[in-house]
């Protein structure tokens, strides 16, 4: 029996077209210049990135100097408020102080008026060349107790010192009767006159110490001057006119001269 071959199918190797390499070379050809256009493009964002900061810092530097200078303006304003504010206080202080001088002046006028009236009628030779000024009574907590200062006032220009000794009585009623104590008997001193010696004034204060149920209605002040140009002086005083309402009498005695 003769063999039968059968037969096989054989595969042709195939051929790839020439054009597939072209094809790979273009993909990469293309990568490299995508490649190098991300490039660029990066390179011109980081440069142009750059700029921008560059830009930003000088204007964030501009911006910083403005802020600073409107700090500085801002913090001398209110410096120049404040000393406005403090030399309006002291012109509104200066102002009151200048008010109270003016009435504290035209309040002297007064007084110097009412002693031109006096000494003018002293240097006429009606009163003499001594008299008393601004005679006060004020009372006491205590009963029986007053507060009384004047001013002794010589107006003789030819006598440069003045020298006496001062007396003071007090009348009024105990139990019903007449009664005048001397100096000695209501002064803490317990003297009966007050040696002095002044030029142009003396102030005089001190305290009165009544007796139970006495009643004072006048006051008696008299100088005997030791100078021969000057002649004796005597004046009284109601109590109830020297009782009227009148500034705070220090306490205590005093010899001012001046």
């Amino acid at each position: 029996m003769s063999g039968r071959v059968k037969p096989k199918r054989i595969r042709s190797p195939r051929i790839v077209p020439g054009h597939e390499y072209g094809s790979r070379w273009q993909l990469l050809l293309l990568l490299a210049l995508l490649a190098g256009i991300g490039w660029q493009a990066y390179s011109f964002g980081v440069r142009q990135g750059g700029f921008l900061e560059t830009q930003s810092s000088e204007e964030l530097s501009r911006l910083k100097q403005e802020l600073e200078q409107s700090n500085a303006a801002l913090k001398e304003a209110r410096a120049e408020a404040v000393r406005y504010r403090r030399q309006a206080e002291i012109e509104v202080n200066a102002s009151r102080a200048l008010q109270e001088q003016l009435a504290g002046i035209e309040k002297e006028n007064a007084a110097l008026k009412s002693d031109v009236k006096m000494l003018r009628s002293l240097i006429s030779g009606e009163n003499g060349s001594l008299y008393v000024r601004n005679l006060l009574l004020q009372p006491l907590d205590e009963p029986g107790r007053y507060r009384y200062a004047f001013t002794l006032v010589q107006v003789l220009e030819k006598v440069d010192v003045t020298k006496g000794k001062l007396l003071m009585k007090v009348s009024g009623k105990l139990k019903g009767k007449r009664k005048r104590l001397d100096r000695s008997e209501f002064s803490a001193d317990g003297e009966k006159v007050l040696k002095l010696e002044f030029s142009n004034y003396q102030d005089v204060s001190g305290e009165i110490a009544l007796p139970e149920g006495f009643k004072p209605e006048s006051l008696l002040i008299e100088f005997l001057p030791r100078n021969k140009e000057l002649k004796k002086m005597s004046k009284r005083f109601t109590w109830k006119d020297a009782l009227a309402p009148r500034p705070e009498i220090p306490p205590g005695v005093q010899h001012q001269e001046e």
